[in-house]
């Protein structure tokens, strides 16, 4: 199976990894912050390299309580040293693995969103980013984070949801909405289709808006996320109508 630019967010406790990982060219693997120790990341490593997977770090907020999903309060120093820390860890795991270095480094759930419009937090994720010698960020297209990436000289890959909708302001919906979610194979391989020959993503308020988009996500905790990634796959490839 020729697989395209699909990655994911795992070692966060889900089951179905092992039959995720044949569908994806790259993974992100928490590491501490909103889920995961050394076991699980080991572990996690363990399965992508054997599915020949890049592996990329997916820090957050240090929040296990919430899953890193709430925004937190928490000065931009010890945000750092928090980051620095999750990210060091699982370049250890990998190394002790024999890999030789991240592919990139993928903020996790509030983190993630706070990087799209704050300028102090994004500034201080690519600070930490950048310590680590020539690992790529993966980052929405009109983020702040991705404008200050570029600033500092990191590569950027923008990343588009495949199992989320958009907002007009190419803002995720809430996933407390009842339409938050894309859970279709079928207009998950129109999506991706659109954004590669078009470079356009269909929003809730049915308006068309312009994105880039290198790697598209779909989210290890979506439900079924490999069956659906395997209709994905069907639809994308033998499905013209797609």
């Amino acid at each position: 199976m020729k697989r395209l630019s699909i990655n994911s967010d795992v070692g966060e406790g889900v089951v179905n990894e092992s039959a995720l990982m044949p569908y994806l060219k790259s993974c992100s693997i928490a590491c501490g912050g909103h889920y995961g120790n050394e076991e699980t990341m080991i572990k996690t490593a363990k399965l992508a390299i054997s599915h020949g997977v890049n592996i990329g770090a997916h820090p957050s907020y240090p929040d296990k309580i919430n899953f890193g999903r709430n925004e937190m309060v928490i000065s931009l120093n010890d945000l750092k040293e928090s980051l620095h820390k999750q990210i060091s860890s699982l370049s250890v795991v990998l190394s002790n693995l024999g890999v030789d270095k991240l592919d990139h480094i993928k903020a996790h759930g509030a983190l993630y969103h706070k990087c799209f419009n704050d300028v102090e937090v994004a500034k201080s994720f690519v600070q930490v980013v950048k310590l680590f010698k020539n690992v790529k960020i993966l980052a929405p297209y009109k983020s702040v984070v991705s404008k200050i990436a570029k600033d500092y000289g990191v590569q950027v890959d923008y990343e588009v949801f495949l199992d989320r909708n958009y907002n007009d302001d190419y803002t995720l919906v809430s996933r407390g909405e009842a339409n938050s979610m894309l859970e279709n194979g079928l207009e998950m391989s129109r999506r991706y289709k659109m954004v590669v020959n078009k470079s356009k993503v269909k929003t809730i308020s049915n308006n068309f808006i312009f994105i880039v988009g290198d790697t598209f996500c779909i989210h290890g905790d979506t439900n079924n996320s490999h069956i659906l990634l395997n209709n994905f796959y069907d639809n994308y490839f033998f499905n013209d109508n797609a």
